[in-house]
């Protein structure tokens, strides 16, 4: 009688590790906002340099198995950037916006926990402000590779986490004076760098 007890328990609980939140035709809606922000004094001075960016990022997936999804997602970075180190004190405000594609494997921990890994990529357009005058405008290519975890509430309502990644840039920012064009690639390793969270509704 132990014995199948044990086995029933066993099976249980297999069945239950193995249920996959995510199905094959699911759709998901949803987005995650995340807030950086740093700040470096100069030494021997009172002056310093302070930057915050704030994103939103609404998107939208298919689920094309329990594993795997694909989507689409716009990213909305807004920076503000003070030095305060020279005078007169400048601020700068840069906005972008950026839309993409996005690839994304599940990994299920029993039922409500699932680990996943997401590769994206972007091309986002914007300005630059210095003062409140436009400086410049930018364009920009961003491709990531980024860890997350999803806590499933229930069968509709996700809870996401998404820590920094792998993370490729190329922004070409042009000068509004002289058309001057500056392009900057970038390669970094930023996995605890940032982190942002969102909510997400499966369909």
């Amino acid at each position: 009688m132990k014995k199948m007890i044990i086995v029933a328990a066993l099976g249980l609980f297999g069945i239950q590790f193995a249920n996959a939140q995510v199905k094959k035709g699911d759709v998901l809606v949803g987005g995650n906002v995340g807030i950086a922000t740093s700040s470096e004094k100069v030494d021997g001075t009172d002056g310093k340099t302070t930057s915050t960016t704030f994103n939103i990022s609404p998107k939208a997936g298919y689920a094309l198995s329990d594993k795997w999804m694909v989507g689409v997602f716009v990213g909305t970075d807004f920076t503000n950037s003070k030095d305060k180190t020279v005078e007169p004190n400048t601020e700068l405000k840069s906005t972008v916006i950026a839309p993409g594609i996005f690839v994304r494997n599940y990994h299920m921990l029993g039922e409500k926990v699932a680990l996943f890994g997401e590769a994206n990529v972007a091309y986002g357009f914007g300005t630059v402000k210095a003062n409140d005058t436009k400086t410049a405008s930018v364009n920009s290519i961003d491709a990531n590779i980024v860890p997350g975890i999803s806590y499933f509430v229930n069968k509709r309502f996700v809870l996401e986490g998404v820590f920094g990644g792998i993370n490729y840039s190329n922004v070409k920012s042009t000068n509004e004076i002289n058309n001057v064009e500056t392009t900057n690639s970038s390669f970094n390793f930023d996995f605890t760098k940032k982190f942002r969270v969102g909510v997400s509704f499966l369909f």
